[in-house]
């Protein structure tokens, strides 16, 4: 059975939030249905950049798991921009879309572990000096 390294997690799914909390925030604030076009695609860009980061992250820190490690931090990173989501929406009185939350996962889940994929094979290919 695989055990998961929760402090590799919890630090690499960190990292990816340094990008995805002001991303979700510039989000929050920038984009509405008015200008729906760059904004979005640019925050959406962004959002898939916090995830790498966090696969990637936990890809360097676990060597012998990278992908395991890589999707458990991008759904860490995941839940916490999700919770802070839905309370916000609710608090404003929003509709909440819960179909895009299973979607929403599979795309950081895919993210993360591409991260992780990108982790393994630097690690193989360049080396440890180079990151």
């Amino acid at each position: 059975m695989l055990n998961l390294d929760w402090k590799v997690v919890r630090t690499a799914a960190t990292a990816g939030l340094m990008l995805l909390v002001p991303a979700a925030i510039g989000a929050a604030l920038l984009v509405d249905e008015s200008n729906r076009g760059i904004w979005s695609f640019l925050f959406f860009a962004i959002t898939m950049l916090g995830f790498v980061i966090a696969g990637f992250g936990a890809g360097r820190l676990r060597t012998d798991t990278p992908m395991v490690h890589g999707l458990a931090a991008a759904w860490a990173a995941w839940a916490v921009i999700q919770a802070f989501g839905i309370i916000r929406r609710i608090a404003s009185g929003e509709d909440i879309t819960w179909l895009a939350l299973p979607l929403t996962a599979l795309i950081a889940a895919a993210a993360g572990v591409a991260g992780a994929i990108f982790a393994d094979w630097s690690r193989r290919n360049i080396g440890n000096q180079a990151l």
